[in-house]
């Protein structure tokens, strides 16, 4: 595998509404971008002011023990929802944020192939992943422009993953 984490770090956010179309298998991008998915949820109001900037996002988590995905972003809590789409509030909550380099496919393959690297480098970092049953949140993919938008002269792009802290 080429992908490697490259900084990990500790982030945090207020409590929040994230807003966007809830999957139950991970989204298909294309579909976002051909029904101008997020310049409607952009009508909802001011995004939330989280960490290095407002990005494009999947937040994911377990109901049930099944996985849910949400692709939207993060608002200030209490913004109305337009019509037709959904939304999930979360408390305050600690992140653990990996960036991690190499080519799209190898970058998906680490976070959902190999989790024990992204345990490895929180630890490393004072951190840890939460054991045992998954909790109702696990994280977010940040889709950070121009980092994960714009390939470098090698093809390279990173991304930006969070895992909410136990």
């Amino acid at each position: 595998m080429s992908a490697q984490i490259i900084k990990c770090e500790r982030v945090s956010h207020p409590p929040v509404r994230f807003i966007g179309k809830r999957y139950t298998a991970y989204p298909n991008w294309n579909d976002a971008w051909e029904s101008d998915l997020f310049g409607n949820i952009e009508k909802a109001g001011p995004t939330a002011e989280i960490n290095d900037g407002n990005c494009y996002c999947v937040l994911i988590g377990f109901v049930a023990g099944a996985p849910e995905f949400y692709l939207g972003e993060f608002f200030q809590a209490n913004t109305p929802v337009p019509d037709g789409f959904d939304h999930a509030d979360l408390p305050a909550m600690e992140a653990g944020l990996c960036f991690i380099k190499g080519k799209a496919e190898d970058c998906y393959g680490l976070v959902f192939g190999h989790p024990e690297i992204l345990a490895a480098e929180l630890e490393k970092n004072g951190m840890s992943m939460p054991k045992g049953t998954p909790p109702r949140w696990v994280g977010f993919e940040r889709d950070n422009c121009p980092r994960w938008t714009t390939p470098d002269e090698n093809g390279n792009q990173i991304l930006d993953y969070a895992v909410y802290l136990g």
